[in-house]
């Protein structure tokens, strides 16, 4: 009887950001079961496992996975199809690029590649696809694109570096006092971060959850917080508010960290600076005293003012700390109240709690996809400040819940570009331009549409607009995927891919401070990995050269990087020793990673910058409230605006599900209910006389969706929601991706957009993707997934109605 043996593989469901490595079971060749990782050193009780990861493995033998290629036979969507040879596949869209490219260019073709939907993330399909695109001269249309940006932009703005502030190891609030989660669930969709919270309560934290639904990390805290929706800024700057007029923060702390003490001018609100462009601060002791551009230290300073107007040669200005109390000011209790449905006497407490807290956490994450998400990220970093939180053990703000280990890379370097970066043919196009250049064909046509990971269809709204507006314009759209997704429907060519139980990878984004060897648990089933999919089409368009190694080889090169993390460890980490232990912890300092380590950052001043002088230009220099796009709120219903559509229409995710990954497998269906529904407040389905079971229509002037409604209290009143995730084929009529408001696109952006591509493109971070360092991948365009307005109709089945039309059910 055969023993059982194991191997590593990346858990399909990525794009829960907990990143794990599945421990993936393997007895006579059929995989039989998966189990958390076994990590090592301080990570040793790290590795979770959550009920997709116990079940994904079942998609290696799911029927509908796709084995061969297909060709469309019929008009796009129409579902018409033939299996033809990968030879044929191959010879036949080379061609196809090679006239493309001749008669318009190489930069006429697009490749789309989403890094969440592809498990590993920023694995050997990023780094080859990168090097593909570079060598053809291909454009690639998501440098800039509008989906979980919010933490990005605050932390560019406010601290200096994109990527830096996204994550925090989870033990460092092992012992906080006071936790606040601010849209996020871990509870039940980070098992890593949730039993850190767990660990935290059971030494006597409070757990407060501040969000739209009542969901299990809500049912898990001490207390929740209900807000409307897109509202969430207004309540965080109304904390700062009673912090600042209280005299509740920490002043020592803003003086030496922060930008509280400079001067800036009330005639263009810019930073006062003296003849070589120092920063200017006023000193009780030695008068005006001046501040290096990016050096924290104010040389001579003895005693620095923190408020005051002054005025500094001939040009009155006031202290930054001034700025921000005169600009909190406006958001009393009661206004935040009118705005986030909060009473005003619960924002001052949390205020308060908040200050008196030795050791306060915020945990954000990903979850407020509204145009104005980045200011609320801003406000919470703002919190921060005022109290000093940022960089004191046990204390912080975490925007993103990504499962922080210490930050390293690969030398990946060498593989996307291979000619080096000057030679780098590729072309960046933002996404929010995406759309127009599609359809204006300036300053270069698009005519070709290579998805090697994502489906935008499905997870890049508004469904309308590619299949109306962008497929009709292209000669060949090729999908490359596991599943017949909403995207591969309308392609002309379907290319299935391997499974991560199928693919030798190397996983760095884990985040757990080890670099796992993944390595196929079974033989591919019929999809072809990377490697050799590169290589077969690379050698078709006359670069073929450049693509002829292994994934194992890919992996080796990736290994031999310069960052002190991987050449200090010992043995030295090779192919050979990962083959042997399948896991290798990198060479981490002894404490856990912290962002805010050392207080240094990349901003002008080198300070935390809760005043920047850089969004001067589109009057968004400090943390505010801005009405959400397209969600009604009290102000839009005073004004008359709405009325058409009173409802926000709302798509989270659910812990059955991640991205549209798991629809596919039976028992996940099961458990999410078997079918698609809608779900609605009981007062709201009072009003609207619809009762549980009842089919409806959401809709709005984009699309709609027909499923039935179920009534839940979990959803607060005014909302109306459908579980994101069931693809189009799950619904008897529309689709819930109709409905959302076109986010990246020209008619949601703001002046902070352009704005912040326009600072990517001075400071030389609009870079081939992150590979080359590019921190321009996230900026430039806003998120507004569920900013969007709705209504509700009854829908009555011809069945249920007699010959007069009364419904007799």
């Amino acid at each position: 009887m055969s023993e059982e043996s194991f191997v590593y593989t990346a858990c399909p469901g990525w794009g829960d950001h907990e990143y794990c490595a599945l421990k993936t079971i393997v007895k006579d060749g059929k995989i039989i079961r998966t189990e958390p990782a076994e990590y090592t050193g301080a990570e040793q009780n790290e590795g979770f496992i959550c009920q997709k990861g116990v079940c994904s493995w079942r998609q290696v033998y799911n029927k509908e996975r796709l084995t061969v290629p297909l060709k469309r036979i019929g008009e796009r969507g129409e579902g018409k199809w033939e299996e033809i040879s990968w030879d044929q596949a191959f010879d036949e869209i080379a061609e196809k690029l090679i006239e493309i490219r001749d008669t318009y260019g190489p930069e006429a073709l697009a490749m789309w590649y989403v890094p969440a939907s592809l498990p590993p993330s920023y694995g050997l399909e990023a780094v080859l696809m990168t090097r593909f695109s570079g060598l053809f001269g291909a454009t690639h249309p998501l440098e800039g694109w509008g989906l979980d940006n919010g933490p990005f932009y605050a932390a560019y703005y406010d601290m200096g570096n994109t990527y830096r502030y996204m994550s925090s190891d989870p033990s460092n609030w092992d012992h906080s006092d006071l936790i606040i989660v601010w849209g996020a669930n871990p509870i039940e969709n980070q098992h890593r971060m949730g039993k850190h919270i767990v660990e935290a309560k059971s030494n006597g934290a409070r757990i407060v959850d501040i969000g739209l639904l009542f969901d299990g990390t809500a049912g898990y805290s001490d207390e929740f917080v209900p807000v409307k929706p897109g509202s969430d800024p207004a309540l965080s700057l109304c904390m700062a508010n009673h912090i600042v007029s209280k005299g509740l923060y920490e002043k020592e702390y803003l003086l030496e960290h922060t930008v509280a003490p400079f001067m800036v001018r009330d005639d263009t609100d810019e930073f006062m600076r003296d003849g070589d462009g120092n920063y200017l601060a006023m000193d009780k002791v030695h008068g005006l005293v001046a501040a290096m551009p990016g050096v924290k230290e104010i040389a001579g300073a003895a005693d620095l003012e923190i408020e005051g107007s002054f005025e500094v040669f001939g040009v009155p200005c006031k202290t930054a700390f001034t700025r921000l109390r005169e600009h909190l000011s406006f958001y009393t209790p009661e206004y935040q109240e009118r705005i986030t449905g909060v009473p005003a006497q619960t924002a001052v407490r949390l205020a308060e709690e908040y200050a008196a807290a030795e050791r306060p956490y915020i945990l954000g994450a990903l979850g407020l996809r509204y145009q104005n998400q980045g200011e609320s990220y801003r406000s919470f970093y703002l919190l921060g400040m005022l109290m000093g939180n940022l960089g004191k053990p046990g204390a912080g703000v975490t925007s993103e819940l990504g499962t922080g280990g210490w930050p390293f890379l690969f030398n990946d370097g060498p593989i996307v570009c291979p000619e080096g970066p000057e030679r780098f043919k590729g072309k960046i196009l933002r996404q929010p331009d995406f759309w127009e250049q599609v359809q204006t064909e300036q300053p270069y046509p698009i005519k070709a549409l290579m998805i090697p990971s994502g489906n935008p269809v499905h997870n890049c709204p508004s469904r309308g607009r590619w299949l109306d507006e962008v497929f009709p314009k292209l000669d060949l759209i090729v999908d490359i995927d596991i599943w017949m997704t909403d995207t591969g429907e309308y392609a002309d060519y379907i290319l299935p891919d391997c499974q991560p139980f199928e693919r030798t990878e190397l996983i760095c984004i884990a985040a757990y401070n080890h670099v796992v060897l993944t390595e196929p648990a079974v033989e591919p089933v019929g999809g072809l990995d990377p490697a050799t999919r590169y290589y077969e089409l690379a050698k078709r368009l006359g670069f073929g050269e450049y693509f002829e190694k292994s994934a194992e080889e890919w992996c080796d090169i990736r290994l031999q990087s310069d960052s002190p993390m991987i050449t200090a460890i010992d043995p030295p980490l090779t192919m050979e020793r990962l083959k042997e232990e399948k896991l290798v912890r990198i060479a981490t300092p002894p404490i856990p990673w912290d962002p805010f380590l050392g207080m240094d950052f990349g901003t002008p001043s080198g300070r935390l910058e809760f005043y920047c002088e850089k969004l001067v230009p589109a009057q968004a220099q400090i943390a505010r409230y801005i009405e959400p796009y397209e969600v009604p709120t009290e102000t839009s219903k005073a004004q008359g605006e709405n009325e058409e559509f009173p409802y926000q229409f709302f798509s989270g995710r659910q812990r059955f599900f991640m991205q549209s990954m798991f629809t596919d497998d039976p028992v996940m269906r099961e458990l999410s209910g078997g079918k698609p529904s809608a779900r609605i407040n009981p007062v709201d389905a009072a009003r609207e006389g619809i009762v549980d079971g009842d089919k409806v229509e959401v809709y709005n002037g984009r699309g709609h969706v027909v499923a039935i409604m179920r009534l839940d209290e979990v959803i607060p009143p005014g909302t109306i929601q459908v579980w994101f995730g069931w693809r189009s084929k799950h619904f008897e009529e529309g689709m819930y991706s109709e409905l959302l408001v076109p986010m990246s696109s020209r008619e949601t952006m703001n002046d902070v957009a352009d704005l912040w591509w326009k600072h990517m493109e001075e400071e030389d971070r609009v870079k081939w993707h992150f590979f080359l360092g590019s921190e321009a991948t996230m900026a430039g365009a806003w998120d507004t997934i569920w900013d969007c307005a709705c209504n509700i109709r009854k829908v009555t089945d011809a069945a249920d109605v007699d010959e007069d039309g009364k419904d007799v059910r």
